[in-house]
């Protein structure tokens, strides 16, 4: 099970990325549901691991991915589902070349792969 976010780090999240999905760059003006009604779609945005928390063994816990504001994204629900390749949730597969345990520079080389993940394209 994934520990989530809290509110202050998605909250920190949200702001660094200008109110915007991290990956398609659409406006949110709220955390949550909140700001469904007025997301172009009607979707919520949510908090994605960068590199997940709960990725490994717990003999392992320094390849698991840390619950702090580097490798939180938030996501419109769309792509939130993208991320886990079609809502496949407990799939981290795409992760498996990850050998050494987790740093900030390895965080910031995968959240490159999120355009909109600094605010800005």
């Amino acid at each position: 099970m994934t520990v989530p976010f809290s509110k202050k780090i998605q909250q920190e999240a949200w702001e660094r990325q200008k109110q915007k999905c991290a990956s398609c760059g659409l406006q949110a003006k709220a955390l949550g549901n909140l700001g469904a009604s007025q997301h172009l779609f009607g979707e919520g945005v949510q908090a994605h691991h960068v590199i997940p928390h709960k990725m490994f063994t717990q003999k392992t816990p320094a390849f698991n991915g840390p619950n702090i504001e580097q490798n939180c994204v938030i996501l419109c629900r769309a792509c939130h589902m993208n991320s886990h390749q079609g809502a496949r949730w407990g799939d981290v597969s795409i992760y498996a070349d990850i050998s050494e345990p987790i740093t900030l520079k390895k965080i910031a080389a995968i959240a490159k792969l999120y355009p909109y993940y600094s605010g800005r394209r």
